[in-house]
């Protein structure tokens, strides 16, 4: 996400730091690519990756599981119904096995994408010179896939974008695990309207800013003016996703969001007068 780094964490380098800065002396709103732009291609395919960065996304947002032989695969869904064509979880599959279904087309129909592995969509990144919103992802049982984030770490370091990935999750044990296994690096809580439902997020930035977090993503129906206001002056830099209608784009714009994380990448270019 478009994130303002806060004092120590230069993660980004300088290029990240400032940025573009608006009218009224706020930071400018970064673009990311959800599943690479998952009402325009494929979800979470090579092909969407690659037109999201030459569409001219900031960043790239995409969900990792492990398949059955320990490989990281990019694909939003525990199960493979929704989004292939074949069935069943990923973590019963073998990383062969994922590589030989086809991703379907928003018809449904099964196009000539492949389901990518981890490795292969940082490498798109890491030629293009793009960043990358990372969520790990829980199993078809709901259960953390044991040692998941050593592996993403892994490949982060051999293509060496671990300084430009934002790591995301919605279980605070796995974003504590990533804190504990490489505090330097970004990590960003997640939130949906149900769970801030539950507690306030006063309440939450609190916690994060504690726990060294400084990035939050927020459901956009939750982010408002001052949401983004509350989460600065707890150093903390906020995303709104999944935000695909027009209007409610340009209120968040208008709110400051860090980083707006879309399926319609190309309208939110437009708003954002690239």
């Amino acid at each position: 996400m478009r994130f303002v780094l806060v004092a120590g964490w230069a993660l980004f380098g300088l290029a990240v730091v400032a940025g573009s800065v608006g009218g009224q002396g706020k930071p400018a709103t970064l673009l990311a690519a959800h599943r690479g732009g998952a009402l325009l291609w494929p979800e979470n395919s090579l092909l969407a990756f690659r037109n999201a960065v030459a569409l001219g996304a900031d960043f790239i947002e995409f969900d990792v599981h492990l398949s059955r032989d320990g490989e990281v695969m990019v694909i939003h869904d525990p199960t493979l119904e929704r989004t292939t064509n074949g069935q069943g979880a990923v973590r019963d599959r073998t990383v062969a096995e994922l590589k030989a279904l086809r991703l379907k087309d928003r018809a449904g129909v099964p196009t000539g994408e492949t389901v990518p592995t981890l490795d292969e969509v940082i490498a798109v990144a890491s030629q293009a010179g793009r960043r990358m919103l990372l969520e790990i992802k829980l199993d078809a049982g709901r259960a953390r896939y044991p040692g998941i984030e050593e592996k993403v770490l892994a490949l982060l370091d051999r293509h060496r974008m671990a300084g430009s990935t934002v790591v995301m999750a919605f279980e605070p044990a796995t974003w504590k695990r990533m804190r504990e296994l490489r505090p330097d690096l970004a990590v960003c809580a997640l939130y949906s309207a149900r769970m801030l439902g539950r507690t306030t997020l006063a309440a939450e930035l609190e916690t994060l800013r504690a726990a060294g977090v400084g990035f939050v993503g927020l459901e956009h129906t939750v982010v408002d003016t001052a949401a983004v206001a509350r989460a600065r002056q707890a150093g903390i830099q906020v995303g709104a996703w999944t935000v695909n209608d027009a209007a409610a784009m340009q209120r968040l714009i208008d709110a400051g969001v860090g980083v707006l994380i879309t399926d319609q990448p190309d309208v939110a270019k437009a708003l954002l007068g690239r």
